[in-house]
């Protein structure tokens, strides 16, 4: 199942978030690597950064995030949605179904 997580910036924290950066970044690195996540980043003004996560489970997405050093030591606060995609632009045949085989290691690669 697929999964929206919304990573808000907390201002007060900012000074910890720009310290603990590195450490968020490799986490973000490990779990595209992992094929755990699709996408990940900010939005323009920076409140926010939004991950498309694969996961068995709300409870699973919810602890996969969590472990985001950002959101383990305090600095942003999350919210995970379950997200059901139909629908991927210029695909060309390509199904969802198939982008979450791919991530996870059960089907070719695109």
């Amino acid at each position: 199942m697929w999964y929206l997580v919304l990573s808000r910036s907390l201002p007060e924290k900012e000074e910890l978030k720009q310290r603990n950066y590195d450490d968020h970044r490799d986490w973000l690195e490990q779990q595209h690597r992992a094929g755990r996540l699709l996408f990940s980043g900010p939005t323009s003004d920076r409140a926010y950064g939004i991950y498309v996560m694969l996961a068995s489970s709300l409870s699973e997405a919810e602890a996969l995030a969590g472990e985001d050093p950002h959101h383990a030591r305090g600095i942003r606060t999350m919210e995970v949605l379950e997200w059901a995609p139909h629908r991927a632009f210029r695909m060309d045949g390509t199904t969802i179904a198939d982008v979450e085989a791919m991530a996870t290691g059960n089907g070719p690669a695109l």
